[in-house]
Order: C-alpha cells, then sequence, then structure tokens
C-alpha cells in the first residue's frame, strides 16, 4: 500500500464525483456534490505469515482512509488472512479506531494535507487518471457495455498482474512474507466454528419464528412484495426496500424474501 496514495484517491474521488454530478445531472442542492464515503482496510494486505504485522498494516491504512476524509471506516482483525477474528483481535481493531479517533488529534483537522505539493500533485494527477477511465466507459455506452465487453475485468487482471510480478521480484516489499521472514511461523490461536451446530441453531431459530408469527399477515406482505417486484403491472409501482421492510416487520424470513422476489424476476424490479 502506497499511503500517500490512498490519500489522494479519496481527495481525487470527491473531485471526480462532484464533476460528475455537476456535469452530468446539474442538481439544485449542492449537498448532491458531497461524496460521502465508507472506507474498509485492505484484505488483500493481509498476510498469513507473521499475522501480527497486520495489525501495524491495518492501522497505517486506517490512517490514510481518516486522513483522506472518510465518513464511515471498518478496520480488519489481524488474524482474518487465516480465520475469522476472534474476540482478541476484533478488540484491536475496535481499538484501533479508538485510538485514531481519541489519542491522536488526527481527526482534529479536516484536510491535513491541502496545500503539501506532494498531496496536490497526486490527487490531481489521479483525478485526471480517473476521469480518462469514466469518460472512455462513458464513450463505451456506460458501465453495463464495459463489463459486457470485459474491460473492468482485464484492467484488473492487468493490474494484479503486475502487482504479482513485483512482489516476485522483491521490488514490492511484504515484511514478513518476501523479506524479514521468520524461521519459524507463530502460533495464533483462530476462531473455530462448528458449522453443524450453527445450522441445527438456526433452525431452530427459524421454527420458533414461524410458529409465533401470524401466517395471513405474512403472506399478505409477501403478496405485497411480489407487487412491488413487478413494478409496472401493478401501478402505481412501489418501493421494493419498503415492502421488504414491512415483510420483515411481520416475521416473513430472509429466504422467503430472497425467493418471492426471484420469482418476479421477469418484471422491473424496483428499490
Amino acid at each position: 500500500m502506497n499511503f500517500y496514495m490512498e490519500v489522494a484517491k479519496l481527495r481525487a474521488a470527491r473531485r471526480l464525483w462532484a464533476h460528475v454530478m455537476k456535469e452530468k445531472f446539474a442538481p439544485g442542492n449542492p449537498k448532491s456534490l458531497l461524496l460521502r464515503t465508507h472506507c474498509q482496510t485492505s484484505g488483500y494486505s493481509l498476510q498469513a505469515q507473521d499475522p501480527y504485522n497486520n495489525i501495524v498494516r491495518t492501522t497505517v491504512e486506517a490512517m490514510a482512509a481518516v486522513m483522506g476524509g472518510t465518513q464511515s471506516l471498518h478496520t480488519n482483525s489481524f488474524d482474518e488472512a487465516i480465520a475469522l477474528p476472534t474476540d482478541f483481535s476484533a478488540r484491536i481493531a475496535r481499538n484501533t479506531q479508538l485510538i485514531l479517533q481519541h489519542e491522536t488529534g488526527i481527526p482534529k483537522t479536516v484536510d491535513p494535507w491541502a496545500g503539501s505539493y506532494l498531496m496536490e500533485r497526486l490527487t490531481h494527477d489521479i483525478y485526471e487518471a480517473a476521469k480518462a477511465i469514466v469518460d472512455e466507459v462513458e464513450a463505451a455506452g456506460g458501465m453495463a457495455k464495459a463489463v459486457e465487453a470485459g474491460m473492468p475485468k482485464l484492467r484488473i487482471e492487468e493490474c494484479a498482474a503486475r502487482k504479482q510480478a513485483r512482489l516476485d521480484a522483491g521490488t514490492d516489499v511484504v515484511v514478513g512474507v518476501n523479506k524479514f521472514t521468520l524461521p519459524n511461523d507463530d502460533n495464533v490461536d483462530v476462531l473455530r466454528i462448528d458449522n453443524v451446530a450453527v445450522r441445527q441453531s438456526q433452525v431452530e431459530k427459524l421454527s420458533r419464528v414461524r410458529a409465533a408469527r401470524d401466517e395471513a399477515a405474512v403472506a399478505a406482505a409477501l403478496a405485497a412484495l411480489r407487487e412491488a417486484a413487478v413494478g409496472e403491472h401493478a401501478p402505481p409501482p412501489r418501493n421494493l426496500l419498503g415492502a421488504c421492510v414491512e415483510a420483515a416487520r411481520v416475521r416473513a424470513t430472509l429466504g422467503e424474501l430472497s425467493a418471492t422476489s426471484r420469482m418476479c424476476s421477469g418484471g422491473t424490479v424496483r428499490g
């Protein structure tokens, strides 16, 4: 990860969002020009080798997100390259955010990199490169056409191949993986889940929910969901999300909601 690049990405993304919104939609409310962003620290950077290094990686990535101006942040646990997080690793991930929030003073400045030649230039370069890609996609007929032509997949594969080549050559260093490796791996306690027990618990919970709910109300809510999913055949069209919320309130299950929506996939789904 390039720390400066990650900060600049968010700054460039806000500029690009405002440009596209203003140019394409000319919104009456200036708040529509504000890009609100959720960031999650990288799963790709997490390594199974010498995994405690992942704590530092996550901290640096979280700092980049905060300095870049994210509105929401998720920090990964250090053991997620090995298994699901334990309570211990999840607490460290949470406390990483709390330390950045309460002990560093970083959140007290809106844009600490403003005016830095390095950051402003990098932000500009990323903005121009990203805008060129957006224009290319638009010229191709939109994102759906670009996906159909395989453009995003090809670009991602090219980038991944170049990155892997740099790692294999040692040009890009990953501490504990291709340089500064340990002679023996650390033993890390991992979370082990009994899938059979979890499934049985979920089946029992579903049985209790179905036994206690009003089946007539559920049937009516699912019928309303079908109408919302078909849309144009049931004027006026309803909001699909709203219909799902109403069905969930009478304890329709996620499986029932999904199955009902799939049955109507030939219609216009609105949500």
